[in-house]
C-alpha cells in the first residue's frame, strides 16, 4: 500500500486507500470492453426488473443470447484449429452479429423504448409521470452505452475478418492486444 501525505496547515495527514484495483499483466486484450458491457448489462437488467420494466430485459437477454452462440462456436472452432469450421462460425456470427445487436437493439429495442415507453406506462398504465422521468434517463444511458459497445465490438469483428481475407489465418484480436502474450505452440 501506499501511503500518501497531504500537508494541512502545519501538520500532516497520512492516509491508506482501503483497497487498491490493479489489474493483472495477463488480462485479455477487451478486458475493459467486456467489463463495461457487463457492468451496463447486468444494470440494464437490474434496473429493468427492479422497475418492472420486463420486456426491456427480456429484449436485451433475447438477442444477447441468440448471438452468443455463434461466438462461443466461432472461439471453440478457432481454439481447436478447425480452420473451415471457424471460418463458417465466422461468417454466420458477423451476419447474427449485425442483425440482433446493430439492427434489432437500436431499431427495435431502443426505439420501442425511447418512443413508447411514456406512452404505455404513464398515459395508459400507472406510473406516475415523476417516477417515469426519473428512471427512464438510466435506461437510455444503459442502452446506448450497450449499442456503443456493440459497435466498437463489431470494428473488431470487422479487423478480425479484414485478417482472415488478407491473410488466410484465424486470430482473436481480443487475446492479444495489450495482454495475453502471443506464443506460438512449439
Amino acid at each position: 500500500f501506499k501511503m500518501m501525505a497531504r500537508s494541512c496547515g502545519r501538520k500532516s495527514v497520512l492516509w491508506t486507500p482501503l483497497f487498491q484495483v490493479k489489474w493483472s499483466s495477463t488480462v485479455r486484450g477487451d478486458f475493459r470492453e467486456m467489463l463495461a458491457h457487463h457492468l451496463v448489462t447486468n444494470a440494464l437488467i437490474f434496473l429493468a426488473s427492479y422497475y418492472r420494466f420486463t420486456r426491456v430485459g427480456s429484449m436485451v437477454f433475447l438477442i444477447h443470447d441468440v448471438s452468443d452462440v455463434p461466438i462461443d462456436l466461432s472461439k471453440l472452432a478457432n481454439f481447436v484449429k478447425w480452420k473451415a469450421t471457424t471460418i463458417t462460425c465466422f461468417v454466420i456470427m458477423v451476419c447474427m452479429w449485425i442483425v440482433t445487436r446493430l439492427y434489432i437493439f437500436p431499431a427495435v429495442i431502443i426505439k420501442a423504448v425511447v418512443t413508447e415507453t411514456h406512452e404505455y406506462l404513464v398515459v395508459k398504465g400507472t406510473v406516475d409521470p415523476a417516477y417515469h422521468d426519473a428512471v427512464y434517463l438510466m435506461f437510455y444511458g444503459g442502452l446506448f452505452a450497450l449499442l456503443f459497445l456493440h459497435v466498437t465490438w463489431f470494428l473488431i469483428l470487422l479487423r478480425i475478418g479484414w485478417t482472415l481475407v488478407s491473410k488466410g489465418e484465424t486470430h482473436d484480436y481480443s487475446e492479444h492486444k495489450s495482454g495475453e502474450s502471443n506464443k506460438k505452440d512449439s
